[in-house]
């Protein structure tokens, strides 16, 4: 990936929510959360990267972007589904230019990553931060707008 397709992975989903018309889920997150949790993931990787450019050397937790609680209330925060979609493509924006920040040198950095799913844990490891990034602005991110799609009405 490069900067410029990180930011247009981002744009169906964007559109998707900025176009509303979902159903409330029986089980699991509505679309607010979705969104919310996708905005709040690619600015807690984006702080990191932009602290990995910096000098330090930090680590990624996800548990703020993934406790219902906290997504609740970035999402009521934040407001409409138009809202959010332009708080998921502003966090976009800042994940490109955090990824072309780290060039080649600190994309390579691995970035000690602890991830969850719930209540299971799918990473608990060092991951490449560039690689990380290019993973959460395709496969992570894929697995939101299926949900997006599923709730489409």
């Amino acid at each position: 990936m490069d900067a410029d397709s990180i930011r247009r992975a981002y744009v169906p989903f964007v559109a998707a929510l900025r176009e509303g018309g979902f159903a409330v889920p029986t089980e699991g997150w509505p679309v607010a959360l979705v969104a919310a949790h996708v905005s709040r993931n690619n600015d807690l990787i984006s702080d990191a990267a932009e602290r990995v450019v910096a000098g330090e050397r930090p680590s990624y937790d996800n548990s703020a972007a993934v406790d219902d609680a906290e997504l609740r209330s970035y999402a009521d925060l934040v407001g409409s589904l138009a809202a959010l979609g332009d708080a998921v493509e502003a966090s976009a924006r800042r994940l490109a230019t955090a990824w072309e920040a780290l060039g080649e040198t600190n994309g390579s950095y691995l970035l000690p990553a602890l991830i969850r799913d719930g209540d299971t844990v799918v990473n608990d490891g060092p991951i490449p931060i560039r690689r990380f990034i290019d993973g959460n602005a395709s496969f992570h991110l894929d697995l939101h707008f299926a949900q997006l799609r599923a709730l489409s009405q």
